[in-house]
C-alpha cells in the first residue's frame, strides 16, 4: 500500500506542474538558443525530393550530417522544426524521399536510397560533410529504413556510413542488415510508453541484436495526461494520423538526443555527451519524472 501511495503522490506532483518550455541554457542541446541562421534547399535526385537544411554561415567547412527518414505518408513539413533545429545547432540535416510510394516495401532498396539520395543532395549543393560525424535517424517506417541503411551502407562501402544511429518508434528490423553494424557505432533506440501503432518488442529486438560496444534503449514517458507519448510524438506538425506541434517531447527528447549525438561525434565519438549518453539523457524538465534508459555500459 505504501508504494502505491508514494506512486500516486509522484503522479499528482507531475500533473500539478506545467509542461516545461524550451531549456534556458545554450549549452542544452534542446534549447532554442541558436548561433546559426538556416538555409533550406530543395533538390531532385533520381526523380525524388530531398530537402536539405544547413547553417548558412558554415558552408565553407566540413559539417556533421544527419539523415532523417520520414514515417509512412509523412513529409518534411511534419519534422521541419526538428531539421531546422539541427541546422541551427551546426549540422546539415537531410530529409530524403527514400520510398517510391505508400505501398513500397523494398526495405533494402529504400535503405540504399536513404544513403544515395542524401549523398546526391549534398553533392549537388556543394556542401562539405565531416564523414566521421554522420547520424542516421528516422521515425517509424523511416526508423526501420534508417536501421537497414546503416547496415547496407557498410556492406556496399558507401562514402556515407553511420557513426551514430538514433531510431524513434522503429516499425521493423532487418536482422541481416543490422548485424553488419561496426562495433564502434553508437546505437540509441527509442520507444514511447503510449505507442499503440508499433510493438515495443521491435525496439527491444534492435537493442538486443545490435552488435556494437555501446547501445541504449530509451522508453519515453508521457507527461501524465497533459502530453501523452504516443506513436507520432516526434512530429512537429500535426498530421491526419496524429501528433502535435512543437512541445516538451522535442526539447527534452528528439531535439536533445539528436543534437547531443551530433555534438558527441564532433567531440570525438566517445559516447560521453551527458544529454544522450549520461544522466541528463533521462531528464524531462519536470521534477520526479524521467525517461527510462537501459544501457549495456
Amino acid at each position: 500500500m505504501k508504494a502505491v501511495v508514494v506512486g500516486c503522490l509522484i503522479c499528482f506532483s507531475v500533473m500539478a506542474q506545467e509542461l516545461p518550455g524550451s531549456p534556458a541554457s545554450a549549452e542544452h542541446p534542446g534549447s532554442k538558443i541558436y548561433a546559426h541562421e538556416v538555409e533550406r534547399r530543395d533538390v531532385r535526385c533520381d526523380g525524388r525530393d530531398v530537402v536539405v537544411t544547413y547553417p548558412r554561415d558554415l558552408v565553407a567547412q566540413a559539417l556533421p550530417l544527419v539523415i532523417y527518414g520520414h514515417g509512412q505518408a509523412l513529409g518534411f513539413e511534419h519534422y521541419e522544426q526538428t531539421l531546422v533545429h539541427l541546422a541551427r545547432k551546426g549540422a546539415i540535416a537531410v530529409h530524403p524521399q527514400y520510398d517510391k510510394g505508400f505501398f513500397d516495401q523494398d526495405w533494402v532498396r529504400m535503405g540504399r536510397d536513404f544513403v544515395s539520395l542524401a549523398s546526391c543532395a549534398v553533392r549537388k549543393l556543394g556542401l562539405l560533410v565531416a564523414e566521421d560525424q554522420v547520424v542516421f535517424t528516422g521515425h517509424s517506417k523511416g526508423a526501420y529504413v534508417a536501421g537497414v541503411a546503416a547496415g547496407v551502407a557498410v556492406r556496399e562501402a558507401s562514402k556515407l556510413t553511420a557513426n551514430a544511429v538514433v531510431l524513434f518508434q522503429p516499425a521493423g528490423i532487418d536482422p541481416t542488415s543490422w548485424a553488419l553494424l561496426p562495433r564502434e557505432t553508437k546505437i540509441t533506440v527509442v520507444h514511447a510508453d503510449q505507442d499503440t501503432i508499433v510493438d515495443r518488442a521491435i525496439t527491444e529486438k534492435l537493442y538486443e541484436q545490435a552488435p556494437v560496444e555501446q547501445k541504449q534503449m530509451i522508453i519515453l514517458k508521457s507527461y501524465g495526461a497533459q502530453l501523452e507519448a504516443k506513436h507520432f510524438w516526434p512530429l512537429t506538425k500535426k498530421s491526419v494520423f496524429g501528433g502535435t506541434g512543437e512541445n516538451a517531447f522535442h526539447y527534452y527528447g528528439a531535439w536533445k538526443w539528436l543534437t547531443a549525438a551530433v555534438w558527441d561525434l564532433r567531440d570525438g565519438n566517445r559516447a560521453t555527451n551527458p544529454y544522450l549518453y549520461g544522466p541528463q539523457a533521462a531528464d524531462k524538465g519536470v521534477v520526479a519524472l524521467e525517461d527510462s534508459i537501459q544501457r549495456n555500459w
